[in-house]
């Protein structure tokens, strides 16, 4: 080699055995290195608690997803939204009252209580059948109830208008035990043999 080659060489080799020497740690510097470096490695509970946020931050986003697109908090339309109260006779309700103290009640529903009133209307309204043995025929019929001796007269103008119906049996006569119909008004719409079964009244 010529000598400015081996002198640039001396040079860089001097240059860099200077520099190493420089910064070269020396066995204590290494191992106080190595401690702070042990000491700075995360431990397990900031990882864990690293772990937890990020848990916790992607549910909000999937609450916040969910919720944007109604899917949380949203009644299925073919159960929830088609339920009627009115389809239930009884409801239970449970609060806490004025005084503080829990009270349970159970509430009748309005229909059930339209139920029972409709039920009752019809039996009232339905014909009813009284009895009674027919004692006088003049222009007027006189018979003798069967509840609580009473004397029924029937008109001339009401027996008129029931033959003309013809809702008065035809060969009735003195002595015969006559069913007489009531419509839920009391009037009497019907005349007629009692039958084979009744021949005289509470029999």
């Amino acid at each position: 080699m010529n000598k400015p080659d081996e002198q640039f060489d001396e040079k860089l080799s001097n240059h860099f055995k200077a520099r190493k020497a420089r910064t070269t740690l020396s066995h204590a510097q290494q191992q106080a290195l190595k401690h702070n470096v042990a000491q700075k490695k995360p431990k397990k509970l900031g990882f864990a608690l690293q772990l937890t946020s990020i848990t916790c931050a992607l549910g909000l986003l999937a609450f916040i997803v969910l919720d944007s697109n109604n899917v949380i908090n949203t009644a299925p339309k073919t159960v929830l939204n088609t339920i009627d109260i009115h389809d239930y006779s009884f409801i239970t309700t449970h609060e806490i009252d004025q005084t503080g103290s829990y009270a349970s009640a159970i509430t009748q529903q309005k229909r059930a209580l339209d139920t029972q009133l409709a039920s009752d209307l019809r039996r009232h309204q339905q014909r009813h059948i009284e009895y009674g043995t027919l004692v006088k025929v003049d222009n007027d019929w006189y018979i003798a109830s069967c509840n609580d001796e009473v004397l029924v007269q029937i008109k001339h103008s009401l027996l008129s208008d029931l033959k003309g119906k013809h809702a008065v049996e035809s060969g009735l006569n003195t002595g015969d035990m006559l069913a007489m119909a009531h419509n839920g008004k009391g009037q009497i719409i019907a005349l007629k043999h009692a039958g084979a079964g009744v021949r005289q009244c509470g029999a």
